[in-house]
Order: C-alpha cells, then structure tokens, then sequence
C-alpha cells in the first residue's frame, strides 16, 4: 500500500502537529505501508527517516498564503495519476481520500481561539482581524469543499469525539464518513527517582512542595491565565485548598512569559511560579510533578495531557479537549466545564494534588500508555485505508 501524507509543515520545532505528523507516519511505516510525506521545503530531493521518505514541494518566496497555495497546488499535482493508494491529508487537499484535522475543524477552531478573549470589544476586534487572516480563510474554504461537495469521497478520521462532533455540525458529514481515530503519542521511558531529585534540587523546589506542570506554546488559548487565578484564589482559602495554596507551578514553553510574570507578581504568586522556557524532553518533568494543570480553552486532543496520563500523571483539564475521552474523574484527574470557572478549578487542583490521585493514576499507567499509544493509532489507520480501498474496488 502507498499512501500519501499531506502536511505543510514537518519541523518538529513548531509544535505538536508537526511532532505527531512524523510518529504518525513513522509508526504507520513500521507496519509495512510505503509512506510519503508530502511538506513545503525548497531543498530538491527525498529523505529518507525512519522508514519514511518526506519529499520537499517547493512552494517559492512571497507571504504565506501565497507559499500556501502553491504547496497546495503542487501537493494536488503530486498525488495525480495513480502514484498513491491513498491520500492521507493533514492539511486539506481537494484530493483527499482520508482527511485528518488535527488542529480540529477551522470553524471551531476559530470560534474557540476567540473564547479567551473578556472584552466584547477586544473579541470583536479579533474576530474581524480573522476575515483578514487570508491564508487561513484559504485553506477553510478547502477543507469546506473537501467535506461538502467531495463528502461521498472523503473519509474524516477524527482525533476525538470532539473533533468528530465538529465534522458533523460544522460541516453535515454523513456519520458514516466520519471515523474516531483516537489521537497517539509515542511513549518516552519516565525519569528515574535521582533525575526526579535532580530536576527539583536545581528549581529549588523542595521533595514536599506539591508541583503543578504546565506545558503549551501558547500560554493564553492553553488558560495560564485562569490558572494562575485560581493559584491565587488558593492561597487565599488555604484552609479549604491546603495543597494548591502550597503547590510550585512550572511553566513550560516558548510563548512570552513577561505579561504572565508581571501578573504572577500582582497576584502574589511571584515565589511559587517558575518560567523554564521550551523543553525538548518532558519525561523528567512529569515523573517530577504532581499533577498536569491544562485547563485549555481548545485542543482537539491534546498530546501534553496524553503524555502525561500515560507517564501516570493525573491532570485537570477541560470539556474543550477532546483528550478528555480517555480520563476518569477522581481517577485520572478533572475535567471542568470551562477553564475561567475559578472556583471549580482551585478545588480541581486541591483534588488532583491528592497523593491517592496520583497513585491510582500512576497504577493505570501502563493501561493508558497502550490505550493512546501511536503504535494503536496507526493500526486504526491502517484499518481505514484498507476500508478506503475496498470500498473504492466497491
């Protein structure tokens, strides 16, 4: 079987999609499937990676709907004539057989990265600066297409019950069409108890100060904000919330800290938040922490709250994550109704910092490893190819 997986970008640098791309196609390469992974790159000639041969469309200068577009249509001409079983589109291509959004459906996406926004007036503004965002308006009017007017070709693979539940109200895709290919991470060996010992020792956080882990790029649509609220809120109920008023946050990604650092100080958290910036390997920070805290405003299926469930992390996060779908309250952690709930999400965090937590998390471990393993990803899609052939030889 050939099949072509369709992505604009593939530097793992750039995020989780990028980073789940190259596993996808990795792991569904080691089940014996020709993998091709079409990105925009301006370098002529294949590589070569772990069984997969990523071939560079090169898309030319200019701004980026322009180098859009021409990755889309050099991507659509690549895939003519027969050269692949199956066209497996992570970003829409009209010639989709399979279409992935891993970023979930543009519609919602839109509509839920303006949640965060307080002010009507700021809410307005950005929802107008979006009619100006032409690269994506772009590829929402192909991904519009692809699942209205080519919707008896197309197959969704949905990374979550959520994103599923978008294709069908967004875009009136037959259920039958729509297929819960439930998202995967590839697992990474947990950090021993010395590097534990180690990583806290160098923070300057003590073996019995309750730790609390965030992980995003973008520290707004991800609810740092609302988190640090309800830090606060913490300390000044700590009778009420003893462990959460204690607990050492740590901040974890690329995105501006100074606007979140000032208002820790104004908040009086400035001594138990610590901005460490990117972090290429996350399994010392999860083996040292207590707890995730991911109370999102939107992620289709979140890999950071994967990991971390299966590294026996417990988290809290929210119904606006479709990672959600494989959590047991009490169990694996929380999941609130909405993230600027503060009330909701300080007791969250008393409850989740809960030793009993973390060792009932910790005991389904291996369990949550295989049930969102990238190995059982790629089967599922592997499976959906195959439907995707016999029905083609109808």
């Amino acid at each position: 079987m050939r099949v072509a997986i369709v992505h604009e970008q593939v530097d793992v640098r750039r995020g989780g999609a990028e980073t789940s791309v190259v596993e996808m196609a990795g792991a569904i390469a080691a089940r014996g499937v020709s993998v091709t992974v079409l990105f925009r790159g301006q370098r002529p000639g294949g590589l070569v990676r772990d069984n997969v041969m990523y071939e560079p469309l090169a898309a030319g200068g200019g701004g980026k709907l322009l180098q859009t577009y021409r990755f889309v249509q050099a991507a659509t001409r690549a895939c003519r004539g027969g050269a692949f079983d199956v066209v497996h589109a992570v970003t829409p291509v009209l010639c989709a057989d399979v279409y992935q959004p891993r970023g979930g459906l543009y519609a919602e996406a839109i509509a839920r990265s303006l949640a965060p926004e307080q002010s009507p007036l700021w809410r307005g503004l950005r929802r107008l600066g979006r009619r100006f965002n032409m690269r994506q308006r772009f590829l929402m009017r192909i991904e519009r297409v692809l699942l209205t007017r080519r919707r008896e070709r197309v197959w969704v693979a949905a990374l979550s019950e959520y994103v599923r539940q978008q294709a069908l109200s967004h875009a009136a895709v037959p259920p039958s069409r729509v297929r819960v290919v439930f998202n995967g991470v590839s697992g990474r060996p947990a950090g021993g108890p010395t590097g534990v010992r180690e990583l806290r020792a160098r923070l300057g956080i003590g073996p019995d100060s309750p730790l609390l882990l965030f992980v995003a790029h973008n520290f707004k649509l991800k609810g740092l904000g609302e988190l640090l609220g309800a830090l606060a809120a913490a300390g000044r109920d700590g009778a009420a919330h003893e462990r959460a008023s204690r607990a050492v946050l740590l901040v974890c990604g690329r995105d501006r800290a100074e606007p979140y650092e000032a208002r820790a100080r104004r908040l009086g958290l400035a001594d138990r938040v610590r901005f460490v910036g990117p972090v290429e390997d996350l399994s010392a920070w999860y083996a040292a922490a207590d707890a995730l805290a991911h109370p999102t405003w939107y992620d289709p299926c979140s890999r950071v709250v994967l990991e971390a469930l299966s590294s026996g992390l417990p988290a809290v996060t929210t119904r606006w994550n479709g990672a959600a779908d494989v959590m047991e309250p009490g169990r694996h952690g929380e999941v609130l109704a909405e993230p600027d709930d503060t009330a909701a999400l300080a007791a969250a965090l008393e409850r989740v910092l809960d030793p009993r937590v973390r060792a009932a998390c910790r005991a389904d471990a291996a369990r949550l490893a295989g049930l969102v393993s990238m190995d059982r990803h790629a089967a599922e899609l592997v499976a959906l190819y195959e439907d995707v052939l016999a029905a083609r030889r109808g």
